[in-house]
């Protein structure tokens, strides 16, 4: 278990520390020497050398989630929690929206000075005719999800601007890579892969490009936040470019080497309700991010897939957050 962080080395919190970014955020936090402290309702399947603060941020109120926090005088918070899968639309508001109301005051009734990194989704921008999408243009989310990240993006935002909190949004694409959930489209075939190499059920990909990040970068991206002298409101995260989906999945199939002969693909319906609805095919651009934090993406889609089917075959815990 972590100690209490020290003035030259104090404690990072983590929401959402046991899903897919937050389990790598904590990791690269680890590996620069800090103290992690994760914030969940349930101590299990937190990452090894966290120390657990059990706390239903979504439900609880701020004033007793800041009680908890100030022991450990964090000088970094990190939301990389909230609502994504297999959910309904109040479960979106309350683990999207009201979580990050309730966070946000949290820190901002912290006597020491506290950074905040709220990781967002390049969803918020909805669709556009532009080459890339930059953080000037103005957000149109479709579906509900984007819509209630949108809405703990403006509840951040509108917070650092008024000078209650010090923090930034990172609004991430499509990420890989170690952990990745099962009901993600990857972290799902990755999975079909390992029980039944035979054969491969697809949803329709033709035509259909995204801006694929590597999730140990936003990690990095997130320990830039951290100690970058200025603070973007909005910083996008990602390659910059797009990928063909239907590539990454020949390219995942490749890696999880399934033998002489290739699966047998089963082409089946797109899913319903999906998280990306009204998203359009324009990569991020990232410039903001080189400039402001000296950060590039820094590993590639092949290097992701490697490390996702790497944990593929590693137990463990499917998270429902981000």
């Amino acid at each position: 278990m972590a100690s209490v962080g020290s003035a030259d080395r104090p404690t990072a919190v983590v929401l959402g520390a046991g899903g897919f970014v937050g389990r790598n955020v904590c990791a690269a936090l680890r590996a620069t020497g800090r103290p992690v402290a994760a914030v969940a309702r349930r101590p299990a399947g937190l990452p090894d050398g966290c120390r657990p603060v059990p706390f239903d941020v979504a439900r609880g109120d701020p004033a007793a989630l800041a009680a908890a926090l100030a022991p450990l005088r964090p000088g970094l918070v990190v939301n990389a929690a909230g609502a994504l899968w297999n959910v309904t639309d109040d479960e979106l508001t309350a683990g999207n929206v009201t979580l990050v109301e309730r966070l946000v005051r949290a820190v901002e009734a912290l006597a020491d000075p506290v950074r905040l990194v709220h990781i967002g989704t390049a969803y918020e921008y909805g669709v556009h005719p532009d080459d890339t999408l930059a953080e000037t243009l103005p957000a149109r989310p479709v579906g509900r999800y984007a819509q209630t990240k949108l809405a703990a993006t403006r509840i951040v935002t509108r917070a650092a601007a008024e000078g209650r909190v010090s923090a930034t949004v990172l609004r991430i694409p499509v990420a890989l890579g170690p952990f990745i959930p099962a009901e993600s489209l990857l972290g799902g075939l990755a999975r079909q892969l390992a029980a039944h190499p035979a054969e491969l059920r697809l949803p329709p990909l033709d035509g259909v490009r995204r801006d694929l990040i590597d999730v140990r970068d936003v990690a990095d991206a997130v320990l830039c936040a951290a100690r970058a002298p200025r603070l973007p409101p909005v910083v996008n995260i990602g390659s910059g470019r797009l990928v063909p989906l239907a590539d990454t999945v020949d390219a995942l199939i490749r890696i999880a080497g399934t033998g002489a002969n290739a699966p047998e693909i089963v082409r089946g319906p797109a899913p319903a309700g999906r998280r990306d609805a009204g998203a359009g095919d324009r990569p991020l651009d990232i410039g903001l991010a080189r400039r402001e934090f000296g950060w590039a993406p820094a590993r590639t889609v092949t290097d992701a897939l490697h490390a996702l089917w790497g944990s593929t075959r590693v137990p463990h815990t499917s998270q429902h957050h981000t």
